[in-house]
Order: C-alpha cells, then structure tokens, then sequence
C-alpha cells in the first residue's frame, strides 16, 4: 500500500511539473546587448531639423565629425537601443501585438516628458545654472530618441506598408503616418477598422491581436533578410518591403525631429540644427 501511494504521489508531482512548464512556455529570448555603435560603424541618417533648406551632403564629413562629439545625438541614439533591451516585451514601446492606442499613447507621454525637461531647463537657465539646463536637454534627448524608436516600428511591425503598396505607383506615393499628430491619431484608428495589425510577440504584453494574426517573425520589416521584408514589389522598381519601411521611417523620423524642434526651439539651440540616429534598429531577435 505504501509504494502504491509513493508511485501516485510521484505520478502527481510529475503532472504538476508538467503542467508549470507548460504553463511557463518557451523561453525568453535573452537581453539584447545596450552597447551603442560608433556613427562611422553604422548607416545612419543625418539630418538637418527644422532648417529652410535640404541638408546639404557636400558638408556630411564636417557635420559627422561634429556629432561624434555630440553628448545630445548620444543620448538620442542610444535610446535608440535602449528600447530593444529596457523595453524589449512591451508591446507599446514597439507597436506589438496590435497595441495601437498603447503604442500611440506612449509616444505621447514621451513627448510631455521632452516637455517637462525643456521647461525644467529654461527655468535653470534662466537662474544662469547652466549645467542644470544642459542636463535636462540631455534626458530630453533621451525621451526624443526613443520616441523615434516607436515611430519608426510602426512601419516596421505592422503591416502598414503591405496595405499600401498595391495601390502606389511609386514608393514615394505611400502616405507618412506621424502617430503624434492628431491626424495620424486618426488615420492608425481608420487603418485599425481595415485590416491594419502588428505582429504578435509570444511574450509581448499587452496582446491585442485576434487569433491566426502573423507572428513578428513573419511580418516584421527590420531587416532585409526577415521574411516580409525581404519581400520585392515589382511595380516599385522591385524594391523590397524592408527598404520601402525604411524609406518611410526615415521619413517620419525627419518630420519627428522637425516638429520637436520647432515646439522647443531650446533643443535646436542648445544641440545645434544637426541630427543623427539609426532606422529600423532592432536588436530583440524575436
């Protein structure tokens, strides 16, 4: 009777093991590293914010040679990374799992935050502290980098860019949606009720996403090698779905850096009209 009751205590413990593992799912994938690249190691985007003419790329080396230095454009760029590492399972900091107004609303929240910053630096400022003020610009830096961040994976991981492409008939006719605006706001919400989805992330959370929607590996355009984004539409010069995201990311990304500069001057003043940073990063391997 006793090694009857030891074997269904053990066959109970076995279940129970069993079922805590199932229940545990598959693994995470590991931290992606927060090492931030050197400018002259990756292709990065220089542009000139909120200025009346086009950047002008007979001056690139100059103005690169400026932003190494730059303590501002590096805080920007490593929020950059930092969203895949800090933020790496939360669908908001990347347009996962269908989490549109979670996305949207974190994006807003990091444009009050430059906000707090900036007038926190114009008050220090103004009181001629102007280590306190540098050091505020920087976190708003900071703040702006990873709102770029955001901004960008709405091309990246969702499946924006295969709604658009049958209808264009150049890559440049696919409308830019700026999710900060108000009428971005709107068009994320009109695009939503035709079909618009993102990728879903096993350990994403929140997870809005009906069932049978594509996994991120699938419908993620980070790269070129990914399988949505190394895609070809023909009848855009047979680019790929990765450079058509890129291409609109960058895009965005401009009028970002635009917009900030314009609603806090202070930002260009203290930085200077140049800005640099990475598009599509992603270091999350999901």
């Amino acid at each position: 009777m006793r090694k009857l009751r030891y074997g269904a205590a053990c066959l109970a413990l076995s279940v129970s093991s069993l079922t805590s593992a199932q229940q545990a799912g598959p693994p995470k994938p590991p931290r992606p590293p927060e090492t931030v690249p050197s400018l002259r190691e990756v292709k990065s985007v220089i542009v000139c914010g909120d200025c009346d003419k086009p950047f002008d790329t007979s001056t690139h080396k100059q103005v690169m040679d400026g932003l190494l230095s730059n303590k501002y454009i590096g805080e920007l760029r490593k929020a950059l990374y930092w969203q895949d590492s800090a933020h790496q399972f939360e669908s908001k900091a990347h347009y996962d799992n269908c989490d549109f107004d979670g996305a949207t609303s974190y994006v807003d929240s990091l444009l009050a935050e430059i906000d707090g910053h900036v007038i926190a630096a114009k008050a220090a400022k103004e009181k001629g502290d102007g280590a306190a003020a540098e050091a505020r610009v920087v976190k708003a830096f900071f703040a702006l980098g990873q709102a770029l961040h955001g901004v960008q994976d709405f091309y990246a991981h969702t499946n924006y860019v295969e709604m658009s492409v049958g209808a264009a008939k150049k890559s440049t006719d696919i409308e830019v949606v700026m999710p900060w605006k108000r009428s971005g706001k709107d068009r994320i919400k009109e695009l939503v009720g035709n079909g618009l989805v993102s990728g879903f992330v096993v350990w994403g959370l929140p997870q809005h996403c009906a069932k049978g929607v594509a996994s991120h590996e699938d419908m993620a355009k980070d790269k070129e090698t990914t399988t949505s984004g190394k895609v070809r539409v023909a009848h855009l010069q047979n680019r790929s779905r990765y450079q058509i995201a890129a291409q609109l990311a960058r895009e965005a990304s401009q009028e970002l850096v635009d917009d900030a500069f314009r609603r806090w001057p202070l930002l260009k003043e203290i930085n200077g009209q140049h800005v640099a940073f990475e598009v599509l990063v992603d270091r999350r391997g999901l």
